[in-house]
C-alpha cells in the first residue's frame, strides 16, 4: 500500500494474458440476458420504490441494463462447483472463486458465456470482532464554536449558512464505499447516527457478509467528515443524513476484483434508492505492474470501474469521487474512476485555500477538465480512534466527503433538481469558474451561492447590510434571508403596483445565524410587479418581486 495515511487504493486494467499466475477470482461475462423472468415494465421486482422515484425525478428510463442476470446462467455455473462472489447486471457479469482450471475451461465454453478473465485472489472471511470500550475524548480539542475542529472545512464551502437554514442532509441517503469502518459503533461522534437510526445498512462486498467493521479505519475517518455530530468537537458536512456503509476495498492486497466490488456496490446503492455516493478511492496501479493503467486509459470509458461509474451516473446516482494523491509523484494525474464523464471529482486545498502538493492533476486523457472542484483536504478534521477520537489528516480522500455531505445538504433543499443541474451550479459557484485549472478544476465552490442561484425569488441581506436579490419569478413564496449579527425585529410589507399594501408582518431575528422569512401564499396574487419593503436595524430596503 503506497499511501497508508491517505489509503488511496490502486488497481489495474484487466489483462487476460496473466493466466501464468494463479488467480482464484475470475470475471465471467455473459453474451445476453435471455431467457429472463424479469421485465423492464415491472421494475418493482428488482428496484425499490425509492429507487424508482429517484429515477423519475432524475429523468432516467429503466432499460435492459437494469434487468438482473438470467438466473439460469448463475445456476449452471454454480452447478460446476464454483462460488459466486459478486454480480453486476450493468456489465452482465459475475465474479466467481475457483482455482480449478478444468472448471474454468468448462465455463468458458458454455454457449451463453462471452469471456472468463482473472481478477485476483480469494480470501476466506475471518470472524469479525466487536469491542466495547469507548475511546477517550481529548477535552482540550473542544472549541468555542459548534462545528469544533471541522469549522474551517465547512465554512470554506459556504456550508454553515446552508446548515443554519436547516439543510443538513435530512432525508437524503448517502452510500459510503471504502476499505473498512472500524470502531464506528463505539465512537462519540456517531452516537446520534445510531440513536436516530440513520445508519440504514452495511454490506461487505469483499467477504460477502454484512460485517464492515474491519479492514481499515479509512472508512471511519471518511464517514465522520460527513456524519459527525458532536457540538464543539466536530460537526460533519451532512450531520442529519442517513447512511449506508459498504466495504469494497480489500486492504490485504491490490487486485482488479476491487473495481468489480465497487461496481456491485453502486448497483446495490442504486437499487436501494440512494441519492449520493462518496467514493474516496481511485485505481491506477496494481501489485502486478502488467495490469496497471496508463494515462491514456483515463479517457472516461476504458477502466472497468469508470465504465461502471458512467452507468451509475446515468441511473441517477450523484457520485463524488476523490481525484487522487499523486500530485507530487511521477504519475501526477488523477485515478479512475475520477475520469468518468459525469462523476464529480474532488481536488484538495489546505486550510488556507491553497492547492496541496499531493492533490492529483487533470485533465483526462481525452482533454476534459478534471478535477471538477476542490475542498479542504489538507489538515482535514476527522474522527479517529488513534488521537482521542478526533484528529487531522491529509488527502483527497478527505476533501471528497466534505463535498459529498454538502451535496446531500443541497439536495435536501432541492430534492427535485436533477443532478446535472446541481453539478453545473456548483461548478459555476467555484472561485475559478471563469478560468478552470487543471489541478483545481472550477475551484472551491460556494454552496450558499449555489443555493441562492437555485432558490425561488430570494432576497439576501448580508451581515454588512448589503442587499442582494435573485432575479427570478415568484410562484408560491418569496423568501428573505438575513445574516443577523444581533437580536432584533424585522418588518416585512408587500405592496402591489398601485401602492396598495397586501401583507405586513413583524418577525424576530435570531442572532449569529441566517434567518429565513417567507411571504406565504404568493400564488393568491395575480401576475405583475410587486414591491417588498424590509425594515430592521433602523434601515429600510426595497426589493422588486415579479409574478
Amino acid at each position: 500500500m503506497h499511501y497508508l495515511l491517505f489509503l488511496f487504493f490502486y488497481c489495474t486494467a484487466l489483462n487476460p494474458s496473466l493466466s501464468a499466475q494463479t488467480y482464484s477470482l475470475h470475471l465471467v461475462e455473459f453474451i445476453h440476458k435471455q431467457p429472463t423472468p424479469y421485465s423492464i415494465f415491472k421494475p418493482q421486482f428488482f428496484l425499490s420504490a425509492r429507487a424508482i422515484e429517484r429515477r423519475i425525478i432524475q429523468g432516467v428510463e429503466i432499460d435492459e441494463r437494469d434487468l438482473p442476470i438470467a438466473p439460469i446462467y448463475i445456476e449452471k455455473i454454480q452447478a460446476l462447483g464454483v462460488g459466486i462472489h459478486n454480480k453486476s447486471k450493468w456489465l452482465n457479469a459475475i465474479s466467481i472463486h475457483t482455482e480449478d482450471q478444468t472448471v474454468l475451461q468448462k465455463i468458458a465454453h458454455l454457449p451463453f458465456v462471452k469471456s472468463v478473465r482473472p481478477m485476483g485472489k480469494f480470501r476466506k472471511a475471518k470472524k469479525g470482532k466487536i469491542y466495547t470500550k469507548r475511546p477517550e475524548i481529548d477535552s482540550s480539542k473542544h472549541q468555542n464554536n459548534a462545528y469544533g475542529l471541522a469549522h474551517n472545512q465547512i465554512d470554506m464551502l459556504g456550508g454553515i449558512q446552508l446548515h443554519q437554514l436547516g439543510y443538513t442532509g435530512k432525508d437524503v441517503q448517502i452510500a459510503v464505499v471504502d476499505g473498512g469502518f472500524k470502531n464506528i459503533y463505539r465512537m462519540a461522534v456517531f452516537d446520534s447516527m445510531y440513536l436516530e437510526n440513520r445508519l440504514l445498512g452495511t454490506k461487505d462486498f469483499v467477504d460477502g457478509d454484512d460485517f464492515v467493521y474491519e479492514g481499515s479505519t479509512h472508512g471511519t475517518n471518511v464517514l465522520s467528515i460527513m456524519a459527525a455530530k458532536r457540538p464543539n468537537l466536530m460537526i460533519g458536512s451532512a450531520p442529519d443524513a442517513a447512511y449506508y456503509a459498504f466495504r469494497t476495498e480489500d486492504t490485504r492486497g491490490e487486485f482488479q476484483i476491487e473495481e468489480f466490488n465497487w461496481i456491485a456496490a453502486m448497483e446495490y446503492a442504486d437499487s436501494l434508492g440512494v441519492d449520493v455516493v462518496n467514493s474516496s478511492m481511485g485505481y491506477n496501479r496494481f501489485d502486478d505492474e502488467n495490469m496497471s493503467y496508463r494515462y491514456e486509459d483515463l479517457d472516461g470509458k476504458t477502466a472497468l470501474i469508470t465504465q461502471g461509474a458512467n452507468i451509475a451516473v446515468e441511473k441517477g446516482l450523484f457520485i463524488v469521487n476523490a481525484a487522487g494523491n499523486d500530485g507530487s509523484a511521477p504519475w501526477h494525474y488523477l485515478f479512475a474512476p475520477a475520469d468518468a464523464y459525469n462523476i464529480f471529482a474532488i481536488a484538495a486545498v489546505d486550510e488556507n485555500r491553497q492547492l496541496t502538493d499531493f492533490s492529483s492533476w487533470g485533465p483526462t486523457a481525452d482533454g476534459r477538465i478534471k478535477p471538477d472542484i476542490a475542498a479542504q483536504g489538507g489538515k482535514t478534521a476527522y474522527a479517529s480512534m488513534v488521537k482521542y477520537d478526533v484528529g487531522y489528516g491529509d488527502g483527497t480522500s478527505y476533501s471528497c466527503p466534505v463535498v459529498t455531505g454538502m451535496v446531500a445538504s443541497l439536495k435536501q433543499a432541492f430534492p427535485y433538481v436533477q443532478n446535472k443541474r446541481l453539478q453545473e451550479v456548483l461548478r459555476q459557484s467555484g472561485h475559478l469558474a471563469s478560468s478552470p485549472h487543471e489541478a483545481l478544476g472550477y475551484g472551491i465552490p460556494n454552496f450558499w451561492e449555489a443555493f441562492m442561484s437555485l432558490a425561488d425569488s430570494s432576497i439576501f441581506i448580508e451581515h454588512n447590510g448589503r442587499l442582494r436579490s435573485s432575479q427570478k419569478l415568484v410562484y408560491k413564496q418569496a423568501h428573505v434571508y438575513v445574516d443577523a449579527q444581533k437580536a432584533g425585529k424585522i418588518t416585512l410589507k408587500l405592496f402591489n403596483a398601485l401602492g396598495k399594501k397586501l401583507y405586513e408582518e413583524q418577525l424576530i431575528l435570531v442572532p449569529n445565524r441566517f434567518n429565513k422569512f417567507s411571504i406565504p401564499n404568493f400564488d393568491q396574487y395575480g401576475k405583475g410587479t410587486y414591491a417588498l419593503n424590509i425594515q430592521f436595524n433602523n434601515r429600510v430596503y426595497w426589493a422588486k418581486l415579479v409574478k
